[in-house]
């Protein structure tokens, strides 16, 4: 498990603090999407769940308001690990509601961007809805669609939220969400970061 790195109190409390009423405020705006994980034909199943999208940073371009607020987040990042990657790909916060009549074990696994890259996932607040990283793997990023409809995955690491903890790890990882069951909502910062060297 050393390529999956869990680093509490990733940014000091009074900035966990702050992040955590940016986007729970009015002023946030927060955008419904029906199919969180893929909008894809193929993929839109009953493991693609909803919920709401507000993206930060895509495609290396600032395209929230907010971004200079949550960059200083990455660098933190940045400082406290030593994996190799130098380019921000994309900030998203994704927002759920509980749902505790769901039987699904977790939402739909999948991996992040088609090419190589490191996952960082920021927990916003405390929440039950583990986050699930698989030991099944796409090492050379190639059309998943079916792999995916499979369904055929096997739990290497769980990590339940807790404001202010990220996780990281190897972007060919399969990882997915999971409903909460007793938290008011759960809500995270997905974060892809790239190598150019």
């Amino acid at each position: 498990m050393d390529d999956i790195i869990e680093i509490e109190n990733i940014i000091p409390k009074s900035y966990q603090k702050f992040i955590l009423d940016k986007v729970t405020s009015l002023q946030f705006p927060w955008y419904f999407n029906p199919n969180l994980v893929s909008n894809e034909d193929d993929l839109k199943l009953s493991n693609n769940i909803q919920g709401f999208n507000h993206f930060v940073f895509e495609e290396q371009k600032q395209v929230s308001p907010f971004f200079d607020s949550i960059y200083p987040l990455y660098l933190n990042i940045i400082d406290q690990t030593s994996i190799k990657f130098n380019i921000l790909e994309r900030m998203r916060f994704n927002l759920t509601y509980p749902n505790k009549e769901s039987t699904l074990p977790w939402h739909m696994p999948h991996i992040d961007s088609m090419y190589p890259h490191y996952n960082a996932i920021y927990y916003v607040n405390d929440s039950d809805g583990d986050t699930v990283i698989f030991n099944e793997t796409n090492k050379d990023y190639s059309d998943d669609f079916e792999f995916m409809k499979e369904n055929n995955f096997t739990v290497k690491h769980r990590v339940t939220p807790k404001q202010g903890k990220v996780v990281i790890f190897p972007g060919h990882y399969y990882h997915s969400s999971s409903f909460a069951k007793e938290s008011k909502y759960r809500c995270v910062l997905n974060i892809n970061l790239g190598q150019i060297f």
